[in-house]
């Protein structure tokens, strides 16, 4: 690392733990890797004009089709954190508790699927300053709370309302949320980006391009890589790729 990098690096981190403290004294704080600055925080299910008018059928349709794949899963939460685990659309968006995995995705993640030269960004969330904002007084353990916190009854009904997204703490069904320390926020129904709407409780911090090969190396040192994320076949196999000094015959770089 040069000299104008390791500096660069260095301010990136004072700016990190600069938008800590603005927004948490103590507690827990997560994280969200962005690989373009530009992204708002938007889960992928507000993302379509007609989302919300299709939750329910998604819901339905995922477990229909998936009870002849996996076995069903007694709890709605569980069944909905599958989903997005598999990449249907749902009103989760993503989060993490380790800094170092979040920057993954912003970066290293980032370079093999954006081709942009764009700044990728870095969110901080704290969630139970998130959860007030709800008169929620904890985070909620899911699906150990279900019985307070129920997705189709609060979500699909018009009893209750939720004016704000909610944090919650997954119990980890899977190698890859246990591996990339996931948490959730569960959005309501506002299109507008929550960072927009709450600043009391998230900062983002741009990560420069130019520190990008700073975050790789730290990255490397601390052995956070494809497989380490994804504990299993997709990972190893991206793992193997990207590792192995292969040239491709049609691009100069990635």
């Amino acid at each position: 690392m040069n000299g104008m990098a390791d500096h660069n690096w260095i301010r990136f981190l004072e700016e990190v733990n600069a938008a800590k403290s603005e927004i948490c004294n103590r507690g827990p704080v997560w994280y969200r890797g962005q690989s373009n600055a530009s992204f708002i925080l938007l889960p992928s299910l507000l993302r379509y004009a007609n989302g919300l008018e299709k939750e329910e059928f998604l819901f339905s349709s995922y477990r229909k089709f998936s009870d002849r794949i996996i076995q069903r899963r007694e709890s709605e939460w569980e069944t909905l954190f599958e989903m997005q685990h598999y990449g249907i659309p749902t009103r989760l968006l993503d989060w993490t508790e380790a800094l170092g995995i979040a920057l993954f995705f912003a970066v290293f993640y980032g370079l093999s699927t954006d081709q942009s030269k764009a700044d990728a960004a870095l969110c901080i969330l704290n969630p139970l300053a998130l959860n007030l904002e709800s008169k929620v007084q904890k985070i909620y353990t899911i699906p150990r709370d279900e019985g307070d916190y129920s997705y189709s009854k609060i979500y699909w009904s018009n009893i209750i309302s939720p004016k704000a997204p909610i944090a919650v703490e997954p119990i980890f069904i899977n190698s890859r949320m246990l591996a990339q320390r996931g948490m959730f926020t569960v959005h309501d129904n506002s299109e507008e980006p929550v960072e927009s709407r709450f600043p009391n409780a998230i900062r983002r911090v741009i990560i420069p391009r130019n520190i990008f090969p700073a975050v790789i190396e730290f990255l490397e040192l601390a052995n956070i890589n494809e497989y380490s994320v994804y504990p299993d076949a997709r990972g190893i196999a991206d793992f193997l790729t990207h590792s192995s000094g292969l040239v491709h015959r049609y691009t100069s770089s990635i």
